[in-house]
């Protein structure tokens, strides 16, 4: 009878390992990589699993306690056979148990199904499966039961390693030695990047730098040797109407070879368009595998929104990428007296943590928007608007269409920081 007992513990202790290895690789399982074994494999449990994973991972916690507890009880049973005072036997018990469980079914499970997720779940998926259907509506009722006790918990923390785990995962990591905080960073980057729509990376419309329809081709070498481009969009009679992307290699080939376009437009290439509500993520991917190094950003009335380049989807990731022909360009300059003097395209997100405050906005995204919104009108050299806390004031205009290029941005002490006011002052400057 012993040694049924015995062998009846080592049975449990190994389904408990077992399950500890598998409720691990559930945990450890991306999302991308449990839709690829769906994909390539044939089995229907599997398949099961993912279509539930929640209630499948509560199943596997319930029966790797029931089997730990199994050989618990089976272990008591063989000391109680030999010792015939209780409290002893169950001491003995309780110590073997506590040695064997963390060696056999808490330490080493763990680690051999995090380490191999993905074949773990795909040879336990039959066993997990059973066990689900076993218990019927039983780990539902307990789910629930839980979810009551602890209604603050995440109807989702069984299943697949989402974005918030990871996240925390490379904090701890990068607080140690294990990971650099470098490249902690990048991690965080990549994911970010994936909550990132294409109208936040993109260059906007009014910086954008294009051609004209009636631009010669010896104008436009002069043009791609001025910017620094290798790729500029051909426009027709306005920026929202793009007819192609010009290169700068055809353009040489042309000058120095060729020599039988007879216009700028028989040069031009296909224009790729994209959305501004698109994922920044996702059109990375896009273009790398279309080959693709710009796109033409639309917005929702299929106007000209701006310009998106594969360099500037990369430095969302790894940063600011500078050669020998960018030319460098501060958006934000800090003045002695504390305050800032800041490009119209600037982030407002930049100008709230240089004051060290916080700009709630949803309409607009930029300083030359937030003045804009301030004033309800198109701002002019000289005009003054505060919001926010914050005082700013057009100190310079751009381009062919004298538009806004400088704003002086000064932060106000006596306000509070949602009071809005507006002010016009003369377009001579400022006082």
């Amino acid at each position: 009878m012993s040694t049924v007992l015995v062998i009846a513990a080592l049975i449990f202790l190994a389904c408990a390992a077992v399950l500890t290895a598998a409720d691990s690789a559930f945990y450890a399982l991306s999302r991308h990589t449990a839709e690829k074994l769906r994909n390539d494999s044939n089995s229907k449990a599997l398949t099961r699993i993912l279509d539930d994973s929640e209630s499948h991972a509560q199943s596997i916690r319930f029966w790797r306690m029931w089997f730990e507890t199994a050989s618990a009880v089976a272990i008591a049973l063989v000391f109680s056979r030999f010792i015939h005072n209780i409290w002893l036997a169950g001491l003995l018990a309780t110590i073997t148990m506590a040695g064997l469980g963390f060696v056999l079914v808490s330490v080493s499970p763990r680690r051999y199904g995090r380490a191999n997720a993905a074949s773990v779940v795909r040879s336990t998926a039959p066993l997990v499966r059973l066990l689900r259907v076993l218990l019927g509506p039983v780990t539902n009722w307990l789910a629930s039961i839980g979810k009551a006790l602890a209604p603050s918990g995440s109807s989702h923390e069984d299943t697949y390693l989402d974005k918030d785990r990871l996240r925390d995962i490379v904090d701890r990591a990068s607080e140690g030695a294990d990971l650099e905080e470098e490249s902690a960073e990048l991690i965080s980057s990549v994911m970010d990047l994936e909550e990132t729509n294409v109208r936040s990376v993109m260059v906007p419309r009014t910086d954008m730098v294009y051609f004209d329809a009636d631009t010669t081709i010896h104008r436009a070498l002069d043009l791609f040797m001025a910017s620094g481009f290798s790729r500029i969009p051909l426009a027709g009679e306005d920026a929202d109407d793009i007819r192609g992307i010009i290169y700068l290699k055809d353009v040489i080939r042309e000058v120095h070879g060729l020599q039988r376009a007879e216009s700028l437009g028989e040069l031009a290439r296909k224009v790729r368009f994209v959305p501004e509500s698109k994922n920044a993520a996702e059109l990375m991917q896009e273009l790398q595998q279309e080959s693709i190094h710009l796109a033409i950003v639309v917005d929702e009335y299929g106007g000209t929104a701006g310009l998106i380049t594969l360099e500037d989807l990369l430095e969302e990731i790894v940063g600011e990428i500078d050669d020998e022909y960018d030319r460098s360009r501060p958006d934000v300059v800090e003045n002695p007296d504390g305050t800032l003097t800041a490009q119209a395209g600037t982030s407002i997100d930049d100008v709230a943590d240089f004051f060290d405050m916080d700009i709630e906005e949803e309409d607009v995204d930029t300083v030359g928007g937030l003045i804009s919104k301030a004033l309800e009108s198109v701002p002019v050299l000289g005009s003054v608007a505060e919001i926010h806390g914050l005082r700013l004031e057009v100190v310079s205009l751009s381009g062919r269409r004298n538009r806004v290029g400088k704003i002086h941005v000064e932060r106000l002490h006596h306000g509070a920081s949602d009071q809005r006011e507006t002010i016009e002052e003369s377009p001579n400057g400022r006082d």
